[in-house]
């Protein structure tokens, strides 16, 4: 933190607007403009609290409750200290709040599941292990045990990262949200193209059958995403695992290039599925549904990811309240509690298997 440079509290209350937006915390002041469209409680519960101190409301589980790994992120964004602050006598700094809630959310923990976001310390020892300015994957060899899983969900506030020490290999990590629409869209038309053509097809069965794909996404979403994604590995092996699957966006869900399944592994996945589409007897592709229904899957995926980068990218004002909900659902897996909140594009699975959280 930049100790040395003090602002006063009138110049604070100047950058009130979501182009220029300071806050004040426990004497300290942040710039959150770049932050805006990414809160997870969206950028309207911010807005009248633009130029103020936001102590009180960062504290309120009424308006929007923080974790400590929230909170740590806020430091990126310092820019200095409030000239003629003193800490109210009596009363806790949010610092101190959020640790105490913290250790009695751990207390009452009655589940074997661990959640990395909110019951866990942050180690300054163990964000010490790796240089986040260097490659990532030479380091991951110091992350030993579970360490590797702590540091994955400590460091949300990064931009960006580097994975590769080789120039080649690194460019291969970024791509662009909407290639998913340029490689996507063909193959789930010709699938479903493909599927009324069938001999014992029709446009009426291959339609109905696309959206119940479609639909049946979700709850492979939840699978992947709960099961896979967030497998609890010790090993090195099993930890470049789940860098490569889940880590890297749960290191750095900031990194819009990082946001969108890499291509090769899409392509591999979708290639797994088809051939396994191929195993079912003659006869039901007599009829077409096989194809149908891997068009919906591949449908609901492609909007899957584009949701998902939405979610963390952009904060469209005119989308209905129940888009804004999801996308602050998803948030909170992410900077609140991450064993919650697994459904990204649908919160039904999470009431199912009982891990929603508001």
């Amino acid at each position: 933190m930049i100790e040395s440079k003090e602002i006063l509290v009138s110049e604070v209350k100047k950058h009130n607007d979501k182009s220029d937006a300071w806050v004040s915390l426990d004497g300290q002041v942040y710039d959150i403009t770049s932050f805006m469209f990414e809160h997870p409680g969206g950028s309207d519960i911010l807005i009248e609290h633009l130029g103020e101190d936001i102590s009180e409301v960062f504290i309120d589980g009424a308006i929007h409750e923080h974790s400590e790994v929230a909170f740590n992120m806020l430091k990126s964004y310092h820019i200095g200290r409030l000239a003629g602050y003193r800490k109210p006598e009596g009363k806790q700094t949010v610092s101190e709040y959020i640790k105490q809630q913290k250790l009695k959310k751990q207390q009452s923990n009655t589940s074997n599941k661990i959640s990395y976001t909110s019951d866990n310390t942050i180690d300054e020892n163990i964000l010490k292990l790796v240089d986040p300015t260097k490659p990532m994957v030479p380091q991951l060899k110091y992350l030993v045990g579970p360490n590797y899983m702590k540091w994955i969900h400590s460091q949300t506030g990064l931009k960006k990262i580097i994975i590769f020490d080789n120039s080649i290999l690194e460019l291969f990590t970024r791509w662009p949200w909407w290639y998913i629409f340029v490689l996507w869209i063909p193959i789930i038309t010709t699938a479903l193209i493909y599927s009324t053509l069938q001999e014992k097809s029709s446009v009426l069965s291959s339609i109905t059958t696309f959206f119940i794909g479609l639909f049946s996404w979700g709850l492979i979403e939840y699978i992947l995403h709960r099961w896979v994604f967030h497998i609890e590995t010790t090993s090195y092996w099993g930890n470049f695992f789940h860098f490569f699957i889940h880590g890297i966006h749960h290191l750095t869900p900031h990194d819009h290039s990082r946001l969108t399944f890499p291509p090769m592994f899409s392509v591999l996945i979708g290639y797994g599925a088809f051939k396994g589409f191929l195993k079912f007897p003659d006869h039901w592709h007599l009829t077409g549904l096989p194809w149908a229904f891997y068009a919906g899957v591949a449908c609901g995926y492609m909007l899957y990811d584009t949701v998902h980068y939405y979610f963390h990218h952009a904060d469209i004002e005119w989308l209905p309240q129940i888009f804004k909900d999801i996308k602050t659902n998803h948030l909170n897996h992410h900077y609140k509690d991450d064993a919650k909140n697994y459904g990204v594009t649908s919160p039904i699975f999470d009431y199912v298997f009982g891990t929603f959280d508001k």
